[in-house]
């Protein structure tokens, strides 16, 4: 399986929603060695793109593309659909930036808050994204 464009294997870190961000900011308002401290929340793990993608589909019940497309075309179709949509006073649903942000590798280390607060996540990638769709699904936006 690939992304949508690009190898698909630039990594990023998630972290489910209000559940695991709410028990975070919870922890580190009530734990005394957290004060005046900053702390990157995550599920703990490393993703990549890929893995991301297989996990969204598999809580939909679909199948993950097959194919990707290079980014340098990508990037160049972008930028050419920006210019062309700004010179018309528009902006553009997909820009370079856009390319920039699903291609770039943002994976930050958040071990310090489970290390030094004892945050242990509730949610990983899959049962995170289970969770999302089985929620939206209830509340009728899928």
């Amino acid at each position: 399986m690939t992304g949508f464009t690009g190898s698909g294997l630039n990594r990023r870190i998630l972290v489910y929603d209000y559940k695991d961000v709410g028990r975070a900011a919870v922890l580190a308002l009530e734990h005394p060695g957290a004060a005046g401290q900053i702390f990157n929340v995550s599920d703990g793990k490393f993703h990549t793109l890929n893995d991301i993608i297989l996990a969204i589909c598999q809580a939909l019940g679909r199948k993950p593309p097959c194919f990707s497309l290079p980014v340098g075309p990508v990037r160049f179709a972008a930028g050419m659909v920006e210019d062309i949509v700004r010179l018309v006073g528009r902006q553009a649903n997909i820009s370079r930036a856009t390319i920039e942000k699903y291609t770039e590798d943002i994976a930050v280390d958040s071990s310090r808050i489970q290390t030094e607060l004892g945050f242990k996540p509730q949610y990983d990638l899959r049962s995170g994204w289970q969770e999302t769709v089985q929620e939206m699904r209830r509340m009728g936006e899928l």
